[in-house]
C-alpha cells in the first residue's frame, strides 16, 4: 500500500492510502489541545460527524466519535466524490469545525486528526478545589471575535456529590476593568446550565453556548468565564491545576476560603468566532431531548442569517415507536427566503439521523453539511430552514418493532423544543411549515461568514 500526505484545511494532514475497494473512507480521531500551546491534546468523545457530498440532493452520512478505544474515533464509508464535513455537539463544549474540498477517488481512504479551536482549554482532573466556593472567574485572553461556547468540569456539585441531588449553575462572560474580576463588567447575557451532578464517577462535562454576536471580544484583550452557583448560597467545587502563565489565572470567590487570586487555571474551555465560521442560531441551553415539539410530516424554523453561506444544520428530533430508527428515515432540508413560504434558495439535501435506538423508540438528531456557495446568503436577512420526511407508506411499510409493534406508515418525524430559557427572539417555528408556534426548535445552524474564503 502507497500513502501520500498532502496538506489540507486547517493545517491537517490528509493521508490518501491505495486500496482495492470502490468505496471510499474518511476517517480519524478528533483530538483537543490540551492546554493552548501545550503540544499535548485529549481525545473529543460523543462529537457528531455528518459528511455531505457536494451538489444537490446528497444524503449525508454519519457517525459518532467513540467513548472507548480508540477514543475520540470516527469512521464514514461512502462513493467517491468531493465532500464537506461538519463536526459538532450542539450541547457540548467544543467549537464547530467544518472542513471543505475533502476530494475522494474510489477506493481511498483519508485518515485525519481534526483539531477543534480555542481561546482557552485546560483539562486537568488531578486535582481540585478542596473547599466549597460560590464562584469561579477564569481569566483568558481573547483570540475570537464572540464566545459561542464555554465548557468545565465540577469534582462536587455542591449538593451530594456522587448523590441524586444537583443545583443549576451560571455561566457569563466579564471583560476585564478595574479591580478583581468579580467586579468587571458583565457581557451578553447569561446562561444557566440546569440540573449539575456532579462527583466521584459522575465526571461529566457541562457546557452553555452563545449565538455569534452575543458575546463580542476583542482578539487580544483580557476576559473571565464566570461559572457560579444559581442560587445566592449555593457552592460547588471544581477540577484546577496549578499554572505559572500569569496571562491567565483562576478567581475563586469564598464562602469557605478567602477569596482571590488562586495561581490555577480551571478545568474549562472557551470557543469563540474567528475561524471562518459563525452559528446565527445555536443550542445555548445545552440540556437534551425535553419537551417535543409534536408529529409531523414538514417542520420550518425561520432565523436572521449571519454569514454569507450556509455550512451545515443539525435538528434534535425524534421518529415513532412504530417507525424505522432513525438512521432508516430521509429527510430533506432546504432554505427558504424570508420565510416558509418563500422560494427556495440554493441546494436542497438529504439529512442523516444519528442518534439513539431501543427496540421501541429513536432519539438524536438530523444532520447535513453544505459546500461553501450551496445555499448562498445575504447578512441580515431572514430564510426558513424546512425539514421535510421523504418517507412514504410504503418505504415505512413491514417494520416490525422489538415488542411486536407493525408499522403505521406514517411519515414524519418529531423535532424537540429549544429547553427554556433558551428561545430565539428574531425566528418562528413553523408546525407543518405553515402553522405558526410558540416556541423554537432545538436546533443549531452553521454558517461561512464569507462566500469566497476570504474571511473578514
Amino acid at each position: 500500500m502507497k500513502c501520500v500526505v498532502f496538506p489540507i484545511l486547517l493545517a491537517i494532514p490528509l493521508a490518501w492510502c491505495s486500496t482495492v475497494s470502490s468505496e471510499v473512507v474518511l476517517s480519524g480521531r478528533v483530538r483537543a489541545p490540551l492546554a493552548v500551546d501545550s503540544g499535548q491534546s485529549v481525545p473529543m468523545t460523543t462529537i457528531l460527524v455528518f459528511a455531505s457530498l457536494d451538489g444537490p440532493g446528497t444524503q449525508a452520512r454519519g457517525f459518532r466519535t467513540w467513548e472507548t478505544e480508540p477514543v475520540g474515533w470516527y469512521q464514514i464509508k461512502g462513493e467517491a466524490g468531493d465532500y464537506t464535513m461538519v463536526f459538532s455537539n450542539p450541547a457540548h463544549f467544543m467549537r464547530p469545525i467544518v472542513v471543505t474540498d475533502v476530494r475522494t477517488r474510489p477506493g481511498e481512504t483519508i485518515d485525519r486528526v481534526v483539531v477543534p479551536r480555542f481561546d482557552f482549554s485546560h483539562f486537568p482532573v488531578a486535582a481540585w478545589d478542596d473547599k466549597p466556593a460560590g464562584a469561579y472567574y477564569q481569566t483568558f485572553v481573547a483570540k475570537g471575535t464572540s464566545v459561542t461556547q464555554v465548557g468545565f468540569r465540577v469534582v462536587h456539585d455542591g449538593v451530594d456529590g456522587q448523590g441524586p441531588g444537583k443545583q443549576d449553575l451560571a455561566v457569563s462572560i466579564h471583560r476585564h476593568g478595574p479591580g478583581t474580576p468579580d467586579t468587571w463588567p458583565q457581557i451578553g447575557p447569561v446562561m444557566p446550565v440546569l440540573g449539575v451532578d456532579g462527583g466521584g464517577a459522575k465526571n461529566y462535562p457541562w457546557s452553555a453556548g452563545w449565538d455569534s454576536g452575543e458575546v463580542p471580544l476583542k482578539p487580544g484583550e483580557t476576559y473571565a468565564v464566570c461559572v457560579k452557583a444559581a442560587s445566592p448560597d449555593g457552592t460547588f467545587q471544581a477540577f484546577w491545576q496549578s499554572d505559572g502563565d500569569e496571562r491567565t489565572d483562576c478567581y475563586r470567590v469564598g464562602p469557605s476560603a478567602a477569596s482571590g487570586f488562586q495561581g490555577r487555571d480551571l478545568h474549562l474551555a472557551v470557543g469563540s468566532d474567528g475561524d471562518g465560521l459563525v452559528i446565527p442560531y445555536n443550542k445555548r441551553v445545552h440540556k437534551q431531548f425535553t419537551e417535543f415539539a409534536g408529529f409531523r410530516r414538514t417542520w420550518s424554523q425561520t432565523y436572521v442569517a449571519k454569514g454569507q453561506s450556509l455550512a451545515s444544520v443539525i435538528l434534535y428530533a425524534a421518529t415513532g415507536g412504530t417507525q424505522p430508527p432513525m438512521t432508516r428515515q430521509r429527510v430533506a432540508v432546504r432554505v427558504r427566503q424570508g420565510g416558509p413560504d418563500g422560494p427556495v434558495v440554493g441546494v436542497e439535501k438529504i439529512a442523516f439521523g444519528n442518534g439513539f435506538y431501543t427496540g421501541d423508540a429513536s432519539w438524536g438528531t438530523f444532520g447535513v453539511a453544505f459546500a461553501r456557495g450551496e445555499v448562498p446568503l445575504a447578512p441580515g436577512q431572514t430564510y426558513a430552514i424546512e425539514w421535510q420526511s421523504l418517507e412514504t407508506p410504503a418505504t415505512l411499510r413491514g417494520f416490525v418493532n422489538c415488542k411486536g409493534q407493525v408499522s403505521d406508515e406514517q411519515p414524519g418525524f418529531n423535532p424537540y423544543r429549544k429547553c427554556s430559557p433558551d428561545s430565539y427572539e428574531p425566528g418562528t417555528a413553523y408546525n407543518g411549515g405553515q402553522e405558526a408556534v410558540d416556541y423554537d426548535l432545538d436546533v443549531q445552524v452553521i454558517e461561512y461568514e464569507s462566500a469566497d474564503g476570504t474571511e473578514k
